[in-house]
């Protein structure tokens, strides 16, 4: 796809107004710097790196595996060297070589090997392609941990340090840093990536782990390595099976990892095919049946949901007449086979209190609680929130929250704010998460789904339970006295 028709494509999902905006913050980032200044700053400084030199956390050997075919020389020398700067010193890099043909990556490789024994290097006969030649590679790896890295990208100086460090205190299967990008030559870096701890219905969705990824050696094994057919979203399926066995995940929130930014790379030439392979992915691995199909070069899941449940609607405003017109409208915009509703009359003062009372005394399957003063827009709003108000561990499902002029007022409290309000909805946002299915922190209560037995009291918190904002799913609503107030008791902002 040419650069023009992205941008149209883009364009037509996001806005023109949104799109140029975007660019603005692209040209200021790869021309003049924006974040590069911002990352020299923040990189370890040479201090640091001895002290950690010093001072090497308990993590044993980390193998890194590298699967490589004719890998330009200048990209695979900038690799190799920032193995070399590794302050963890206790690695090895095993770089299997799919049959490649260029004699510079051959006489590179070979040379590496023959000046530093940490790198093992492997010439295979034929190319296997990315799944097969990283599976090559991690068979021969010695280490507890694999740390996956792709043959023309960079890793900072710390990043095995600080994997090591989270590895030797939390011991976990899998974990992942943050990352940027840089441009094809290596001089600006941009992009950053500054990523949440671990979200399953985000993974679902897009594929946020990315890099760096450090998987336990015997939990890698354990799942079969990486799967053939799945070459774009190799990765993703490999987490999502990951995340199918195992909740020892662990987020190090840390920029480690560079992304190479090349027009010839698998997902800016192809991004259909990686994309399908994401949702074959998730139609292969989801314990709930799905379907799931690109849509606005994204991954749009349609999870089989319970029709027959009965959903109780709580809706709450300060008079009765109110609650009985929100009623009528909701049957009117979303009817649904099996509702009923508990009118509760409150002023914003009692409304927690009123709203866990009726909660407690409902013997529905499904709550839905609504403020009288919005209006639902979608016609399919009870599928869209009962796809992921029926999983396990969910206790709260938001639809997106929009003003009168299709702005966001509210998607999901991430931080203790709400960070997207004003953004106009279909914008997207960074990394386009307001268009994606992704967990948030908390919802709110003027439009929120349960299921009963998943429920957690308003004013209260429960660490294992998690929320969901869907965007495929919206509520016409202005009250900002509701919105703003904190779902928390912790004094939280």
């Amino acid at each position: 796809m040419s650069r023009i028709s992205r941008l149209r494509t883009y364009a037509k999902t996001h806005g023109w107004g949104y799109t140029l905006r975007r660019l603005g913050e692209k040209a200021g980032q790869e021309i003049f710097g924006t974040w590069d200044r911002q990352w020299r700053q923040e990189k370890v400084t040479e201090e640091e790196k001895q002290r950690q030199r010093e001072n090497p956390p308990a993590a044993g050997l980390l193998s890194v595996v590298i699967p490589v075919y004719n890998t330009k020389e200048i990209y695979l020398q900038e690799l190799l060297s920032s193995l070399r700067a590794q302050s963890y010193e206790n690695w090895e890099a095993i770089l299997y070589d799919g049959g490649s043909d260029r004699p510079e990556t051959i006489a590179l490789l070979d040379r590496a090997a023959g000046e530093d024994p940490r790198f093992r290097v492997v010439h295979g006969k034929r190319n296997l392609g990315i799944a097969g030649n990283t599976n090559a590679a991690i068979a021969l790896a010695r280490g507890e941990y694999i740390a996956l890295c792709d043959h023309d990208d960079v890793l900072t100086p710390d990043a095995l340090w600080q994997m090591g460090e989270a590895i030797a205190r939390e011991h976990p299967d899998l974990l992942y840093s943050d990352e940027d990008m840089m441009t094809e030559n290596g001089r600006r870096h941009m992009d950053p990536h500054r990523k949440p701890e671990f979200q399953p219905e985000t993974l679902a969705a897009d594929n946020y782990l990315s890099h760096l990824g450090v998987i336990r050696t015997e939990t890698l094994r354990q799942v079969g390595g990486f799967r053939e057919g799945y070459d774009g979203s190799q990765d993703h399926e490999l987490y999502l099976r990951i995340a199918a066995r195992t909740d020892r995940i662990v987020h190090v929130p840390y920029i480690l990892y560079s992304w190479r930014k090349l027009s010839t790379s698998l997902s800016r030439q192809h991004l259909d095919q990686c994309l399908w392979a994401g949702c074959r992915a998730n139609e292969d691995l989801s314990p709930i049946p799905v379907v799931a199909i690109p849509v606005d070069q994204k991954i749009r899941l349609w999870y089989d949901f319970p029709r027959g449940k009965k959903v109780e609607a709580i809706i709450f405003c300060s008079d009765e007449e109110g609650c009985r017109a929100a009623w009528e409208d909701l049957n009117a915009q979303a009817p649904w086979p099996n509702l009923q509703a508990t009118l509760a009359v409150t002023d914003l003062e009692g409304l927690y209190d009123t709203l866990n009372q009726a909660a407690a005394e409902s013997e529905a399957d499904y709550l839905l609680f609504l403020d009288a003063a919005g209006m639902v827009e979608t016609r399919h709003f009870f599928r869209e929130l009962l796809m992921y108000a029926q999983k396990d561990g969910v206790a709260g499902v938001t639809p997106v929250l929009v003003d009168g002029k299709n702005r966001i007022s509210f998607g999901g409290w991430v931080n203790g704010r709400n960070d997207q309000m004003g953004l106009k909805n279909g914008a997207g946002g960074p990394r386009d998460r307001m268009n994606k299915v992704h967990n948030v922190e908390g919802c709110c209560p003027c439009c929120m789904m349960v299921r009963r037995d998943q429920f957690v009291p308003f004013g209260t918190r429960d660490e294992t339970k998690r929320y969901v904002y869907t965007p495929h799913a919206a509520f016409l609503y202005e009250d900002m006295a509701v919105i703003q107030r904190s779902p928390f008791d912790d004094g939280r902002e």
